[in-house]
């Protein structure tokens, strides 16, 4: 038994309940208090933030998320989060089945055990499995024991279901902090974060969110996509056709002269390149 409840706003609150089997642990609603290094990178311009992360790396690699890698010739890493989904994956497996295409999924554990025929059709095809969480709360709302223990339970879950070894994990919204990241390491899962993205959670035509995409993609980047979508209370659920999107995407990744394939594909053909990536 697993229960999440999400609320989400700039400061996120979480609970869960995590059944171990003897004993049950509950995480109280908490405020995430927002260090002072979020604080002041908050303030920063966009070409600020990407100096200061620059900087950052040169020293704090050894600490860093996987969000890309070098010398990976012409393939970029095309990921997917918070499915499974009923309506969106069919179609989205449909289309890298055309395209011969694999992708890397990151997957939420509590919908894939509503939808479990999707993680087989993606292992079936090809397609690399990837953890997102048992549910879509932040990991930094959740106390240091119960995000230790869900996370352990999701990832030996999915192993369980995949059938083979999951080696990394996308925290929801890319929340992280230091704690959190070495509770995943200690997980026996690398952290995953991105590089360009599609803004694909918010309503826009798919030609829009293509160009987002596709705007400063490069050799090597791991593009966020989303096949699932996990919506605040209260937001209204996208109607634009996302797989549309993904199609568009596509076609300007082979303009490009670039090769869409998996995370692991990039950082084996190449080296991983790793950021100091901290945000609550």
């Amino acid at each position: 038994m697993n229960r999440c409840r999400t609320r989400v706003n700039d400061k996120s609150v979480g609970d869960a309940t995590v059944d171990t089997g003897n004993v049950v642990e509950k995480s109280v609603q908490f405020r995430t208090r927002v260090p002072l290094v979020w604080k002041l990178r908050s303030r920063l311009s966009q070409n600020g933030r990407r100096r200061a992360r620059r900087l950052a790396d040169r020293f704090l690699w050894p600490i860093g998320s996987i969000n890309g890698a070098v010398n990976s010739s012409n393939a970029v890493a095309l990921t997917f989060d918070d499915g499974p989904d009923p309506s969106v994956t069919p179609r989205l497996l449909d289309l890298l089945g055309r395209r011969s295409v694999r992708a890397t999924f990151f997957l939420l554990t509590n919908k894939v055990t509503l939808y479990p025929g999707l993680l087989r059709r993606m292992v079936d095809e090809g397609h690399e499995i990837a953890l997102h969480g048992d549910c879509h709360d932040r990991f930094t709302s959740v106390q240091f024991c119960a995000l230790s223990l869900r996370l352990r339970r999701a990832k030996r879950d999915l192993e369980g279901a995949v059938g083979g070894k999951i080696r990394f994990v996308r925290p929801p919204f890319g929340a992280q902090s230091l704690t959190t990241y070495f509770i995943a390491r200690a997980s026996g899962l690398d952290v995953v974060v991105w590089g360009p993205h599609a803004e694909d959670w918010v309503s826009q035509s798919p030609e829009s969110a293509a160009a987002r995409g596709l705007r400063d993609l490069q050799a090597g980047d791991i593009l966020l996509l989303h096949d699932g979508s996990e919506r605040p209370a209260g937001e209204p659920v996208l109607t634009f056709d996302r797989v549309r999107s993904f199609e568009l995407i596509l076609d300007g990744i082979l303009h490009a002269g670039l090769r869409p394939t998996t995370v692991s594909e990039i950082i084996e053909t190449g080296k991983a390149r790793r950021t100091a990536w901290f945000r609550p």
